[in-house]
């Protein structure tokens, strides 16, 4: 790709239009997890913050269907949400009401729990953490779901493992119908990238090439996120996976207006409700408030870098 495309584009869209027409619904439902990763900040793993009663849970989600008209696809996240109780019956109550229903998941959960939520989910994100993740069983629940909906592989690439956890994912893309990204990991989460050396910079930057052309499909499934098409003056457009925007340190754009609050909403782990995890244009409000005002316009951005592959999928325009 010509790096120069970074500096000279004049809006980021949706690289498979129909992903415009969908607005995101980004839940990080508590921060309970069975795992513990050494780059996973503290405050999304301890348990400190306890689930919320599902008929408030249900509550707010009738807000957000009352409020945008477009397709609804709510995904969440956590800690690792798979662990409340309450957490199948949330699914198949949306599910009923017609909305599309996604999560992140470390795998960890028998394949038993996953035989029984498949007829009320229709994406999975799976992540891979080498610190705690069993590779035979990631394996197993990654050929599970990927008969049955779309599913998305993240490995979350340890600098040092990093060698093992490419191989790995040379395993998983043995399995069919999966999409798969080799995640570059922040440091806490934050905005910077851990120290990759110049032959792992660039199989990140080639992964598609390396990985991903590797892969099968005799299936087709509805995606709900996916790759963004740089935009130029005239017209032409060039297509980059969010990763690929971390990896060249082009994720900035402070003074652009952003779709944030129209194509997505994120929902933090304490509750509060923001446009992204960017927290740009300020709090929105608390799943528990009677009276929640949603956005109805773009925001201005105005943050040094956009660290979170989420928030990067999302519409862009100089302004």
């Amino acid at each position: 790709m010509d790096n120069e495309i970074f500096d000279r584009y004049i809006k980021l869209e949706h690289a498979n239009p129909s992903h415009s027409d969908i607005v995101n619904i980004n839940w990080c439902m508590g921060n309970t997890c069975n795992f513990a990763c050494s780059y996973c900040p503290t405050s999304l793993h301890d348990g400190s913050i306890g689930w919320y009663d599902y008929e408030k849970v249900i509550a707010f989600c009738d807000k957000v269907m009352d409020h945008y008209k477009k397709v609804i696809y709510f995904e969440f996240t956590g800690g690792e949400v798979t662990l409340w109780k309450h957490f199948p019956a949330l699914c198949k109550y949306l599910k009923s009401k017609g909305m599309e229903v996604g999560f992140i998941s470390n795998s960890s959960r028998t394949l038993r729990w996953w035989n029984d939520i498949l007829p009320h989910v229709d994406h999975v994100c799976l992540s891979f953490h080498s610190e705690f993740g069993d590779k035979e069983h990631f394996l197993e629940v990654v050929k599970l779901t990927s008969q049955h909906f779309r599913t998305h592989v993240n490995i979350m690439m340890n600098p040092d493992r990093f060698d093992e956890l490419y191989q790995f994912s040379l395993e998983c893309v043995k399995i069919n119908n999966i999409s798969i990204a080799l995640q570059p990991l922040l440091v806490h989460f934050s905005e910077e990238v851990y120290p990759y050396n110049p032959i792992q910079k660039s199989i990140l930057d080639n992964q598609w090439q390396l990985v991903t052309s590797r892969i099968v499909y005799d299936k087709s499934y509805k995606s709900y996120r996916g790759a963004m098409a740089m935009v130029e003056p005239d017209g032409n457009r060039t297509v980059a996976a969010a990763h690929k925007f971390i990896n060249h340190g082009k994720n900035a754009w402070s003074g652009w207006k952003c779709w944030a609050g129209l194509e997505q909403i994120v929902i933090d782990t304490d509750g509060s409700i923001f446009r992204g995890w960017c927290r740009v244009g300020g709090k929105i409000g608390h799943v528990l408030d009677e009276d929640l005002q949603f956005p109805y316009d773009p925001v201005v951005c105005s943050k040094q870098k956009c660290h979170c592959n989420f928030d990067i999928m999302c519409t862009k325009e100089m302004v």
